[in-house]
């Protein structure tokens, strides 16, 4: 079998190309050829995974919206492909895939990585339903299935109207040569966030809480990692000058090892954002020990269920309180959180077997085995 995968698999995309990528590192464990097509990285980055069969195209003039002059050339090339997986939607990449998947009599799946919550469709709202109606509907309801990363997801994509197959398999997380690492906590009480900087992801509430909780963190530390928006991450070191808080640290966009050391750093990971589909900062805290906080706008009600963090309400005051309350646990208990949700993390979301899940998707697809039990027709 061999399928050919679409999406950006650049590091400054984040989560959507560090889960495409290991989708197809875990489908290679399973005799499933893989093949990436993405655009040219972006200048002063870098691939995930350069070791991977990919092939790039030029890159859009305008954005991922625009027009790709040579994607069909690079489809071409690509002989014996069974099966298409489009990871993002509104892209040119995936309409232009989807169309040439479409022509040749072969099935494409759509993982639509979260651009279908109420909360990003109302974002640009007039420019996505004039897309809606030019092609991505149609994008979406000729895909022999669609890829959700949780229920919910899958929910809203019910409630606009689409009624064909849905898989719910969640993105998958590196354990192996990550999860053995003993920790190398410092003993600090550090807080950190860990994702791009943008305005919805309400970074500002962790330096709020920071500022309310001053005299009882007054040792402790936040970390901020990653990069992305220029003018809120100005306003974020604005409001931390402002209140005066000299124990709020800026990292920057990290990768690799320096990555990897940051969050291990961590006591905790919060993450206030009001939405995300799945969150693979999440996965990322919890296979390296580090117990986390999130928010309800996120599938990760299993932080309470398997006793590894805490799934809260939103708002600025249950930030507070929680943190406040999290100060309050021994390390002992702190700990046990972290293995908790090491143990999470490998038996369900790892690399491995989540290969083995998209591989009973795709054979199920061409006809090649029974319906998995994740896969939802009504």
């Amino acid at each position: 079998m061999r399928v050919l995968h679409s999406g950006s698999l650049d590091v400054r995309s984040g989560g959507p190309a560090l889960s495409m990528s290991l989708t197809m590192k875990g489908l290679e464990h399973t005799g499933v050829k893989c093949v990436g097509l993405s655009e040219e990285v972006s200048p002063g980055s870098r691939l995930y995974d350069p070791s991977q069969p990919i092939r790039l195209t030029h890159r859009g003039r305008f954005g991922t919206l625009s027009y790709v002059d040579n994607i069909y050339d690079c489809l071409e090339r690509e002989d014996g492909v069974d099966l298409y997986h489009i990871h993002g939607i509104w892209m040119y990449h995936g309409w232009a895939v989807s169309r040439y998947a479409r022509r040749c009599g072969k099935p494409y799946i759509v993982a639509p990585r979260g651009m279908l919550y109420p909360q990003a469709l109302a974002h640009n709202k007039i420019v996505k339903r004039m897309m809606m109606a030019l092609y991505q509907s149609r994008e979406l309801t000729q895909a022999a299935c669609v890829q959700a990363t949780c229920e919910e997801e899958m929910a809203h994509y019910r409630e606009l109207g689409f009624t064909n197959p849905v898989a719910v398999i969640p993105n998958p997380i590196e354990c192996r040569g990550v999860v053995d690492v003993p920790s190398q906590w410092d003993g600090v009480l550090r807080f950190g966030y860990l994702g791009r900087v943008h305005p919805r992801k309400r970074i500002e509430r962790l330096i709020y809480a920071f500022d309310a909780l001053r005299d009882k963190l007054k040792d402790a530390e936040l970390l901020i990692i990653g990069g992305g928006d220029e003018d809120y991450e100005r306003f974020l070191r604005g409001e931390t000058e402002r209140l005066g808080l000299k124990n709020v640290r800026f990292a920057g966009f990290l990768t690799g090892r320096e990555k990897d050391e940051a969050i291990r750093s961590l006591s905790w990971l919060v993450v206030p954002s009001d939405f995300e589909n799945f969150g693979n900062i999440v996965t990322e805290a919890l296979v390296r020990g580090v117990p986390v906080i999130a928010s309800k706008g996120m599938p990760w009600e299993e932080l309470e269920r398997c006793y590894c963090g805490r799934w809260i309400e939103n708002d600025q005051g249950t930030i507070n309180r929680t943190i406040n309350e999290v100060c309050g646990l021994t390390e002992k208990e702190r700990s046990a959180m972290g293995e908790n949700g090491k143990r999470l993390v490998v038996e369900g979301y790892s690399v491995e077997a989540l290969g083995e899940k998209m591989c009973k998707l795709y054979k199920w697809i061409l006809g090649e085995g029974e319906k998995p039990e994740f896969v939802y027709t009504d």
